[in-house]
């Protein structure tokens, strides 16, 4: 066979792919002689693309085990958006300038060159953040692809990439990254880290470990904790030839010292200290996430945090265990909210002091009276010739959307609540406004007043000393002024 002699020529080669055009800028000729075949220079262009091509490589004829001999280079610059014609999940744009040459073998070739990358952006639809920016150096060394200064931009935050890969004697990986103030959005949850991380191992087994420190955390109004725990059943089994089966994850969480996290319903402080374990393809979470200081707004009611735990205990899969405990203060009773269990089988509690029933506390959460309070004040809205029916729903509604608009104007964790129907002590019916607003951790300010008469104004000032004790100032419809120490003890 190595007798063999030939030649080829293709005059015209016109490619289009996906909205990406190739051509030759000459016709393109190859030779065979003495077993060795020969590709003349090449010229190929296309879109943001000039790559020169040529080489020879004996192919025919070949007595050492590693192959016949290889001498070829390719030099020029590529569009990166050809990445997405190789695998549609992935979207790149950007230029790439490289120059390579091979040496040494077919079988075992000897890569040598560098390329280079500049302004290119690469994103995966199976993950949230992608690359911008990216700018740095690839190096062929022999048998290793070596990465140097290479850094990018993801999630507002700067990404650094070093460490290098082989290939000769099958694959193996030791690749570095580190990422400042990088954002992450997931599930409605945005997080702000710190990260370093370290990936290491061959084609049959990965390990994925690091650190990542948490400095800011929000959930939007749209976060939905099932969707982000999961389900809490288990997963059919992953393929074990995926890639993703084959990366085993040692990763640290945790969070500055003092996380705080607020937006217009709630306002939090605690820490994170958890470990992300098992593979990329079925990963699982231990540790624990404890909230320190918080208070919450729902439905006109503020809460004030006693205790919140949220436990990763399940090697298995994602499944927290929540222990959470709140208290409100409704009409001079103190109702402690409990909530506890995983995220598909929560148990909420319900209790107060003095004693009521669940349905009495119910309706202090909801109307701000006990079911015997209702009924008199429902009497006295008939007397009045208002119906209290309507006068529920239109209040909630109201709550719900000036309450929201406000919080996101002042940009507090405050509330404001309307009763179209206020019935006062002397049995008039007017619509009332109370505001209240948390304007710092200790300091609360509410302010109710009857749109028919302007001059029955409501003003308190609550300053919160510690968890038991609190210091409240009012000025009340009456014009009358006092100041009360609240001093809270619980007696078991």
């Amino acid at each position: 066979p190595e007798q063999l002699r030939g030649t080829a020529e293709i005059r015209n080669v016109d490619i289009s792919v996906a909205g990406l055009a190739f051509k030759t800028e000459a016709p393109m000729r190859a030779s065979l002689e003495n077993g060795t075949v020969r590709l003349q220079p090449v010229h190929i262009t296309g879109s943001e693309t000039d790559v020169r091509v040529e080489g020879t490589a004996q192919i025919l004829g070949v007595t050492d085990p590693k192959g016949g001999h290889l001498d070829a280079k390719a030099s020029g610059n590529a569009d990166l958006a050809v990445l997405h014609t190789v695998q549609p999940s992935i979207l790149a744009s950007g230029g790439v300038t490289f120059t390579v040459s091979a040496s040494g073998t077919t079988q075992t070739p000897v890569l040598t060159g560098r390329v280079e990358m500049k302004n290119a952006n690469l994103a995966y639809e199976d993950i949230p953040n992608g690359l911008s920016n990216i700018n740095g150096t690839l190096v062929f060394n022999r048998d290793r692809l070596e990465v140097q200064s290479l850094t990018a931009t993801t999630g507002g935050g700067q990404l650094r990439l070093g460490g290098f890969m082989t290939y000769r004697n099958g694959f193996y990986a030791d690749l570095t990254a580190t990422a400042n103030a990088a954002r992450v959005r997931l599930y409605g949850v945005s997080t702000t880290a710190n990260t370093s991380l370290h990936l290491i191992g061959n084609s049959n087994s990965m390990q994925l470990s690091g650190d990542v420190l948490i400095t800011r955390f929000g959930l939007s109004e749209e976060f939905d904790f099932a969707q982000f725990a999961g389900s809490g059943a288990v997963s059919a089994p992953p393929d074990p030839d995926a890639t993703t089966n084959k990366v085993h994850l040692n990763i640290r969480v945790t969070s500055s010292p003092q996380l705080d996290f607020q937006n217009s319903y709630a306002k939090l402080a605690g820490k994170v200290d958890l470990r992300v374990v098992g593979t990329l393809a079925v990963p699982s979470v231990l540790g624990r996430v404890s909230i320190t200081d918080g208070s919450a707004s729902f439905a006109g009611v503020q809460y004030q945090l006693q205790r919140g735990d949220v436990y990763f205990n399940n090697p298995v899969r994602i499944d927290p265990v929540i222990d959470l405990d709140a208290t409100a203060r409704v009409s001079n009773y103190d109702i402690t909210i409990g909530l506890h269990g995983t995220s598909t089988s929560l148990k909420p509690t319900y209790r107060s002091e003095p004693p009521l029933s669940e349905a009495d506390i119910f309706a202090l959460l909801a109307l701000g009276r006990t079911q015997e309070q209702a009924q008199i004040y429902q009497e006295q809205q008939l007397r009045s010739g208002t119906d209290p029916t309507t006068s529920a729903l239109l209040g909630s509604a109201l709550n719900a959307t000036v309450s929201n608009r406000v919080s996101k104007l002042f940009g507090g964790a405050g509330t404001v609540k309307i009763d179209p129907s206020y019935t006062g002590a002397v049995g008039n019916s007017s619509a009332r406004i109370t505001i209240e607003e948390q304007l710092s951790r200790q300091l609360t300010v509410v302010f109710a007043t009857n749109v028919n008469s302007s001059a029955r104004q409501l003003i308190q000032l609550q300053y919160q000393v510690n968890r038991n004790n609190a210091v409240v100032a009012t000025r009340d419809e009456n014009g009358v002024f006092s100041i009360v120490y609240k001093i809270r003890k619980r007696y078991k």
